[in-house]
């Protein structure tokens, strides 16, 4: 199985316009789910994290100091724990990396 995390940081603004998927809204996260679903079923788990949001989970304070000390641009877009994508990505390019990682890993 593959575990995917979008990790995400709406205060932080890359791009002086709009640029990309707009991860934070929810109607993008379901649309990516469902098509993630689709295409993968069972096998991959997509999961959102907001970095300005209350999370305190391990893997998130994590990414968060690694956001800043590493100067990333957000949104990553993480596969089981390793840093696939940074900065702005859509659905498409994330099956593909989704469908990459699933081929390495058989």
């Amino acid at each position: 199985d593959v575990e995917v995390a979008i990790i995400n940081d709406p205060a932080r603004q890359d791009c002086d316009a709009f640029c990309g998927t707009d991860w934070s809204s929810a109607e993008s996260v379901e649309l990516a789910e469902k098509q993630v679903r689709n295409r993968f079923g069972d096998r991959v788990h997509l999961t959102y994290l907001d970095c300005a949001g209350d999370e305190n989970a391990n893997s998130l304070i994590e990414w968060r100091e690694k956001i800043v000390n590493e100067n990333l641009s957000v949104p990553l877009l993480v596969l089981n724990g390793h840093l696939r994508i940074t900065g702005n990505f859509d659905i498409r390019q994330m099956l593909d990396v989704i469908e990459a990682e699933l081929e390495i890993g058989v």
